[in-house]
């Protein structure tokens, strides 16, 4: 595969650990001193606190299925490492009720590591939040 293929599974492998709670291996997606942020959680980087976000966020979804779709994921590759971004709908399903609770965007800084293309950095911002696009 491709290093454009590759991020592309990466794109689809984050959203699939993360609402399948497959959280360990939605740390690998991650570099060791990867960064997600976004307006909800804050700011968390490397493992020890990619872990405390999962926590975070495993208990303020635990009540929930969550899906996230992302779509029009576009990047840009140099080298071992790329920028790109994406769309994100985030729904949640909770006794039969389904509901689309965020529509946002990712910035990313990815890198490849040992072969393996991962985020370096990650930023959400919903298009409620007044985050900059």
């Amino acid at each position: 595969m491709d290093d454009l293929g590759e991020i592309q599974q990466l794109y689809s492998r984050y959203a699939w650990t993360l609402d399948e709670k497959r959280h360990e291996e939605w740390l690998d997606c991650f570099t060791e001193d990867g960064v997600v942020e976004g307006p909800n959680f804050g700011r968390y980087v490397g493992r020890d606190q990619l872990r405390q976000f999962i926590a975070k966020y495993r208990a303020e979804t635990a009540m929930f299925q969550v899906r996230h779709v992302i779509t029009n994921v576009d990047v840009e590759i140099a080298g071992d490492s790329a920028v790109g971004k994406c769309y994100v709908l985030h729904y949640r399903t909770h006794r039969g009720r389904i509901e689309l609770s965020a529509i946002g965007r990712y910035q990313d800084e990815l890198r490849k590591v040992d072969g393996k293309w991962r985020f370096a950095d990650r930023k959400a911002s919903w298009d409620y939040s007044g985050s900059p696009a």
